[in-house]
């Protein structure tokens, strides 16, 4: 089974990465939905927020059902997890990579990561310099569409 992170604002543009993988590649897939987000800084901050359990808002209903339409048309789609990455750090998001198992990252180099609060993260500079395969999606599309013309 292979493990892709999918950097994601949790749009339909992030699941149109996560349906173009998944009707190329027909293996077992578990997908992990994340979004970026700087530490707070301020030690009361952190003592006393919430802000880790705020950020699920903004995972939205209508994504939650895309994910479900998804989970029923690709059987091969084995499970889907969204988690947050809090941290500035490189080494941080390798840690968290391979804390989900991740043998690959998916992305839309045309649409990126947008972010979602001012705590976002410029995901794709750390995608891009972590070392984890990269498979762009607008890749796979352009490939199809030039196999079907």
């Amino acid at each position: 089974m292979k493990t892709i992170v999918i950097p994601s604002d949790f749009s339909n543009e992030s699941i149109q990465v996560a349906e173009t993988i998944l009707r190329n590649d027909k293996t077992d897939i578990r997908f992990v939905f994340t979004h970026l987000f700087h530490v707070a800084d301020d030690i009361q901050d952190l003592l006393f927020s919430n802000y880790r359990k705020k950020e699920y808002e903004f995972v939205s209903e209508e994504f939650n059902k895309q994910v479900h339409i998804l989970k029923s048309v690709y059987p091969h789609l084995v499970s889907v997890k969204t988690e947050f990455f809090y941290g500035s750090k490189l080494a941080g998001f390798k840690n968290f990579l391979d804390y989900n198992d991740a043998e690959m990252i998916a992305y839309s180099e045309s649409y990126g990561v947008p972010k979602l609060s001012k705590s976002s993260i410029d995901a794709m500079p750390v995608i891009k310099k972590c070392g984890m395969y990269l498979i762009n999606t607008d890749a796979m599309r352009e490939t199809v569409m030039s196999d079907a013309g």
